[in-house]
């Protein structure tokens, strides 16, 4: 029983390893990117015409 249980632990353990490696590393990209021009204008994207407008059935 106390063999199943350490086992569980450990599994639980190593998940919550992984997921703070991961947030860790998300984190230290974010750092990394270089941040946006203030004021810098947002741009629409380019229309490709894939969706149709919705006026027109």
């Amino acid at each position: 029983m106390l063999a199943r249980v350490w086992d569980v632990v450990k599994a639980t353990l190593a998940v919550s390893a992984l997921i703070a490696a991961a947030l860790v590393s998300a984190d230290k990209v974010d750092r990394q990117r270089t941040q946006p021009v203030i004021g810098a204008a947002l741009s629409e994207p380019a229309i490709t015409g894939a969706i149709a407008p919705a006026g027109k059935p």
